[in-house]
């Protein structure tokens, strides 16, 4: 069942649940980590890039 399958945090699309990767990432909204899930490492080491940058550059209400 395709509506039961978890989405990749970097580009959602659907992951088979035998090739999902968890990664425990710091979430910008929240303090300290959440586990999150990926199709790919590449997408685990970028996604943590990415949400450490935007947090750095601001943008919300109070940065």
């Amino acid at each position: 069942m395709s509506f039961l399958k978890k989405k990749c945090e970097y580009c959602k699309n659907k992951i088979d649940k035998d090739k999902e990767i968890v990664r425990d990432v710091k979430d910008p909204v929240f303090i300290g980590t959440r586990p999150k899930n990926f199709c790919s490492k590449e997408y685990a080491d970028n996604y943590g890039e990415k949400s450490s940058c935007c947090k750095e550059s601001g943008g919300g209400c109070c940065g």
